[in-house]
């Protein structure tokens, strides 16, 4: 290993305030990237690693790693080499906005623009006293003379804000084209790290910037389609990639971290952006090859088996899972049916779906957190759309569960038959419950339900198993088109 050079921070200090002129930066464009990994987190945070070669000399070298993430978060740049060490740093995000390069030239002169009505231009000096809008511009490749508001009358009032000085006259939001001599000092068109380092010795070496940015995104979606019998599903999981930033990231190495990664609170500074256009949605890509699942840290983490690009302001679309022949279970439940004078009529069961996510159930992939949509086919093939979940993040052989909502022919009404006071923390209760199917095919409910922890069943006319303390479920069949009625008596004691 080599050994770093270690400075003192009088020694930083003294070196970056040397006088020297002489020291050239050096551009670092993209075209000298030799890898890209981003790991991408669900909090709208990924961590770029940004690889590049570079030649340094000996001493101080001004470098600038151009076209990086705008949304990047400065104090947590990272700059790794071999025999180096950072003196200084500055991000540099001003952009080339419509406001930002008419803000920056007030007080210049500047040329008012107008056509007439021939399609002869006429150009007038004038000056440019204030301006308040807001609006836009993309200007990656600026030019000497850059357009600053819209030549077209119709659209003026959309750039309204410029205020010139004309033969001595104040005009304000004028029609034509406001033209800039010179470009306004400070503003870039791409966002860009510029660093002040220390190097050991002339070389030339790989650099990795590292940075935590905003803008960067991922989410897990899952579609499941039902069997006729409601027993099976086919279940595909896609992986939704969203870059929310205005940089392009070009065959990266993804790898996509499932778990809740805790941030401190961070003070927002105010920054210029381009204007963001709408989001793109890229086609689902799906070469056969599933992303790699492993453990690190308590986290899991999804590998992606390519390079892949993410576009600016895209969203796209990877395959994560595909299973057929998924084992589903589909229960009607009912919680809490014990009323006291005034039965409950017509209370509906809630619908629930649960799975096992094992591989002898054709899954046995951790899943990360994500909306299930399920749809079943009608009897001539027309899919339909028959409800959707969340579900957290699940580890391999864990049970999904989830609520679908309330059924529409599967209910129950419930009264109180016996009432009985013991003592004063004690009675005994007796209810009926009859369930009701108004479906063609026969229906297996589930009631819950949760007493004091001393409590006891006396006498039911149908099973029951106790989960815990307290709690009782009963499993009832029902028939199509039918009712079944459960009775059964309680003592609690609170």
């Amino acid at each position: 290993m080599k050994k770093q050079t270690i400075l003192s921070v009088t020694q930083a200090l003294l070196l970056s305030a040397l006088s020297i002129p002489a020291i050239a930066q050096t551009i670092i464009p993209l075209s000298q990237q030799t890898n890209l990994n981003i790991a991408i987190y669900n909090q709208n945070t990924a961590l770029v690693d940004d690889v590049r070669t570079v030649s340094l000399t000996q001493g101080i070298n001004d470098i600038s790693f151009e076209e990086i993430s705008a949304q990047l978060i400065p104090e947590s740049a990272l700059l790794k080499g071999t025999n180096i060490t950072t003196l200084e740093q500055n991000f540099n995000y001003d952009l080339i906005t419509r406001s930002s390069l008419l803000e920056k030239s007030i007080g210049q002169n500047v040329i008012l623009q107008t056509t007439t009505d021939s399609g002869e231009k006429i150009q007038t000096p004038a000056k440019l006293l204030a301006f308040t809008g807001t609006n836009t511009i993309n200007a990656d490749n600026p030019t000497a003379v850059l357009s600053a508001l819209n030549e077209n009358a119709s659209t003026n009032a959309g750039n309204s804000g410029a205020i010139l000085e004309i033969n001595n006259q104040i005009v304000i939001n004028p029609v034509g084209t406001v033209l800039l001599n010179d470009m306004p000092h400070g503003l870039i068109s791409r966002p860009s790290l510029n660093l002040r380092i220390n190097a050991g010795k002339t070389e030339e070496q790989k650099l990795h910037l590292n940075y935590l940015t905003n803008g960067l995104s991922w989410q897990a979606n899952y579609v499941a389609l039902l069997n006729e019998n409601e027993d099976k599903m086919n279940l595909n999981g896609y992986i939704t990639l969203s870059n929310q930033t205005n940089s392009t990231f070009k065959n990266a190495d993804l790898q996509l971290v499932a778990g809740d990664v805790k941030t401190a609170p961070r003070i927002q500074t105010v920054r210029r952006y381009k204007a963001m256009n709408a989001m793109a949605m890229d086609t689902i890509e799906s070469a056969g090859a599933m992303p790699t699942v492993e453990d690190v840290a308590d986290f899991y983490v999804y590998t992606l088996p390519t390079k892949t690009t993410v576009n600016a302001r895209q969203t796209k679309q990877v395959s994560l899972l595909t299973g057929n022949d998924i084992g589903i279970q589909k229960t009607y439940v009912f919680n809490y049916l014990r009323p006291s004078e005034t039965p409950i009529e017509n209370a509906k069961a809630t619908i629930h779906y649960q799975f096992n996510n094992t591989k002898d159930n054709q899954l046995g992939i951790a899943l990360p957190a994500g909306v299930i949509r399920f749809y079943k086919n009608t009897a001539d093939g027309k899919p339909l759309f028959v409800g959707e979940n969340r579900i957290t993040h699940t580890p391999n052989t864990a049970t999904v569960k989830m609520q679908m909502g309330d059924a529409f022919d599967v209910y129950a009404n419930a009264k109180q038959t016996e009432y009985q006071r013991i003592g004063k923390r004690d009675y005994t209760a007796t209810y009926e419950i009859t369930f009701k199917n108004g479906a063609k095919n026969a229906k297996e409910v589930v009631l819950k339900e949760t007493y004091p922890a001393q409590s006891s069943i006396l006498k039911t006319s149908h099973n029951y198993t106790q989960e815990n303390a307290g709690n009782y479920q009963w499993k009832i069949a029902v028939p199509a088109e039918g009712e079944t009625v459960l009775t059964y008596q309680v003592k609690v004691i609170y």
